[in-house]
């Protein structure tokens, strides 16, 4: 696993920023731990606790040399907060993120690979007409959850959205997280529920301000 920093350390205290590619082995870290063990979409994707952290963690690694930092934008503060964005469709880099994940990555998730992709035809379903980005991942290292550096990090990113006039949407699993992105401006715009006894979906949007 990669070193982190903690919180006494200076790096915690940096400001948020475009993630940089020396950093995607730590981000991945980041994003790996949080929702293998943090979030209820890790039981249900990869219910094997013994491999499911691994999985994540290569396959987030790959999605972001191979799609989010070349054709998305992802930021940080110090590696301890990730947000993973999707351009619109009519960005001239959107055709990316036209599919949500390739063949190999819903191989990957072994026997839920079929309910993974009823899952993702649901959000797509979803999601709202127009032109949005979309903040596909959002997380935080466990070890500084609290600590206001999620909140800080969104914020750093909605002012980017609202200084370019830009809509937002994304995809959450838990009341809890609602309330947080509520506080940021999101309203809830549909619900639903993961297959095969999947975790709740909750599908938020939020227009730029002035």
């Amino acid at each position: 696993m990669t070193e982190r920093s903690s919180a006494a350390n200076p790096a915690f205290g940096e400001e948020p920023r475009a993630l940089r590619e020396p950093e995607i082995d730590l981000a991945a870290s980041t994003v790996a731990g949080a929702f293998a063990w943090h979030e209820p979409w890790g039981e249900w994707a990869l219910p094997q606790v013994s491999s499911r952290e691994g999985t994540l963690l290569r396959l987030i690694a790959d999605d972001l040399r191979e799609r989010y930092l070349p054709s998305g934008e992802c930021s940080t503060i110090a590696g301890l907060s990730v947000t993973l964005w999707e351009p619109p469709a009519n960005h001239p880099k959107g055709a990316v993120f036209a599919a949500r994940r390739s063949e190999a990555e819903y191989e990957a998730f072994g026997p839920q690979a079929e309910a993974m992709r009823a899952g993702d035809e649901l959000i797509s379903s979803l999601r709202p007409a127009g032109e949005h980005w979309y903040l596909d991942t959002f997380a935080t290292a466990p070890e500084v959850i609290g600590r206001g550096l999620g909140g800080r990090l969104l914020r750093h990113d909605l002012s980017i959205r609202d200084m370019r006039k830009e809509s937002c949407v994304l995809e959450t699993h838990t009341r809890r997280n609602v309330a947080f992105y509520e506080r940021h401006g999101f309203e809830l715009v549909a619900e639903g529920q993961l297959p095969c006894s999947g975790p709740d979906l909750f599908v938020m949007t939020r227009p730029p301000r002035s």
